[in-house]
Order: structure tokens, then C-alpha cells, then sequence
């Protein structure tokens, strides 16, 4: 593993995600302590839970729990950090090109699908970078993107119980941070992050795991994953419908499903071919 340059870009990104982690969050995890406990003593099971539920997609066998891990710091240290990093500063360029009222409305439809859909994918690319062979399909890129976006909204939402907190005054610690974890839990993690980066992931684990299929079959169907991935996350961003968080949300859960059962049959079709395959070879060394 250690060999392969994509291992240090991943452990590169997951160090420069740790340190800012640690100079944003944990300084104002030290200051609003009671928030910051009841956050992970909800967001912390929420992960695990859902970390082990993605894990078991596969139709077979679950995905190597070392990449699993793997995809988790990558989502919640490396992409979070990227994704922070450069939404501040596309933020700027869009406000100083367009106009601070245009920015205001639509800066988040914009920047963050492209910024973070692209640093969460990266964490799928480099998976299949360092073990090439973990990316056996499209489930399997379904599955690590998934986790990738689990770990970065997690993060994410505790990033929102302190600015809710803050945004209030900082006197009602509890009561914002439980007010903040139900909109996000309740109201949008069913088809936040997560859905968005599986999309992702699935059309970049098809691409490099269908060689019977062209070059320029593969790079279509990985690109435009990606780029489904991203109106997904513009669209859940967008000013439009503000007060309709069901009729945005929902959705993009179907897309996150209808992927889902796609990607799972071409495995299981993969899978059945290669046994027919392993069977009329061994028919054949009979006969």
C-alpha cells in the first residue's frame, strides 16, 4: 500500500483535514462544551450505524473494513478540509465577479456541488488507486462513495451546530443544538452527502471496473455520475422551493436508490457471468 503515491496524497490530505479540524472546531468545541457533547453523543452512533449498514451493500461480502476506514477519514478529515477551504474562496471570486446579492441567493448552489462533490469523489479515486482490486464494480464504488459522504456530512453537521449556536448568542446551548441536529437528521440526512458522492462513486466504480466496455463508455458513464452528483447537490442547495424540504429532498433519494438496484444488478450479472465463465472452463479442461 505504501508504495503507491495515491496512499500519500490520501494520508497528505487526511493530515492537512486533521489540522484544520483542529484549528476550527475544536476551539469552539472547547467554548461550547455543552453542545459539543450532546452533538457526539447523537452524531457519533449515527455514524457507526450507518458506516456499518454501507459496509454491507455488497451483494456477497462486505467491502474490506481497511478501505472502509480509509473512506471514512478521507470524507470527514481530507474532503472536509479541501471542501472548506475552497468554498471560501470561491465564495470571494463569485461575490467580487457577479454581485453580493446574486452570491447571496445562489453562491451555495454553485460552489459548495463543486468543491465538495469533486473532493469527495477524489476519496473514491484514490481508494482505487491504492487497491485497485477493492474496486470490483459499481456497488462497490457506490459503497465507498457513500461512506465518503456520510463522514463529511457528519462533520459537517456538527460544523452547523456551532454556527447555529453562535448565530443565537451562545445562551442556549442545548436547546440550539438539538434544534440543529433534528433539521439536519431528520430533515435532510436521508438523502444529504451521502446519496450524492454514492451516485458519484458508482459511476467511477463502473468505469474502472467494466474493462469489457470502450474507453469512451467508461469515462461517459463516470463523468456523467459525476456531474448527476453535483445537480443533486445544486439542486438540494438551490433558492428554489425553500420552505419544501420533503419535495427537494425526496427526490434525490429515489436517484440514490434507482443507482443503487442498477448498480447492484450489474454486479450480480458480473458475478453469475464469471461463474458461467469459471464453469465452461473447467467443463472444458474435462472433457
Amino acid at each position: 500500500m505504501t508504495a503507491r503515491p495515491a496512499f500519500w496524497v490520501w494520508l497528505l490530505g487526511v493530515v492537512m483535514g486533521v489540522l484544520l479540524v483542529y484549528t476550527t472546531l475544536v476551539p469552539q468545541a472547547r467554548v461550547f462544551t455543552v453542545g459539543a457533547l450532546i452533538a457526539l453523543c447523537v452524531l457519533v452512533p449515527v455514524l457507526l450505524v450507518a458506516f456499518w449498514l454501507f459496509t454491507r451493500i455488497r451483494p456477497l461480502r462486505a467491502a474490506p473494513i481497511g478501505y472502509s476506514w480509509m473512506a471514512l477519514a478521507w470524507g470527514g478529515l481530507a474532503a472536509f478540509g479541501v471542501a472548506f477551504l475552497a468554498n471560501s474562496a470561491f465564495n470571494a471570486i463569485l461575490t467580487k465577479t457577479t454581485s453580493p446579492l446574486f452570491a447571496d441567493r445562489w453562491a451555495d448552489a454553485i460552489v459548495a456541488p463543486l468543491d465538495e462533490e469533486t473532493a469527495k469523489l477524489a476519496g473514491v479515486a484514490l481508494i482505487a488507486l491504492i487497491a485497485p482490486w477493492v474496486m470490483s464494480g459499481a456497488l462497490a464504488g457506490f459503497g465507498y462513495g457513500a461512506i465518503i459522504g456520510l463522514a463529511f456530512q457528519i462533520v459537517e453537521d456538527l460544523l452547523y451546530v456551532f454556527n447555529t449556536i453562535i448565530a443565537t448568542g451562545g445562551i442556549m446551548q442545548s436547546g440550539d443544538t438539538l434544534g440543529s441536529l433534528f433539521a439536519r437528521l431528520v430533515y435532510s440526512a436521508w438523502w444529504s452527502h451521502w446519496a450524492m458522492t454514492a451516485v458519484a462513486g458508482a459511476g467511477l466504480g463502473y468505469a474502472i471496473a467494466r474493462t469489457d466496455r470502450t474507453p469512451a463508455t467508461r469515462v461517459t458513464v463516470a463523468v456523467a455520475a459525476w456531474i448527476l452528483a453535483m445537480l443533486m447537490h445544486a439542486w438540494w442547495d438551490s433558492p428554489l422551493l425553500p420552505d419544501s424540504t420533503f419535495a427537494k429532498g425526496i427526490p434525490l433519494l429515489v436517484i440514490a436508490i434507482v443507482v443503487f438496484i442498477a448498480a447492484r444488478h450489474l454486479d450480480r450479472r458480473s458475478i453469475a457471468y464469471g461463474d458461467a465463465q469459471r464453469v465452461s472452463h473447467s467443463w472444458g479442461q474435462v472433457e
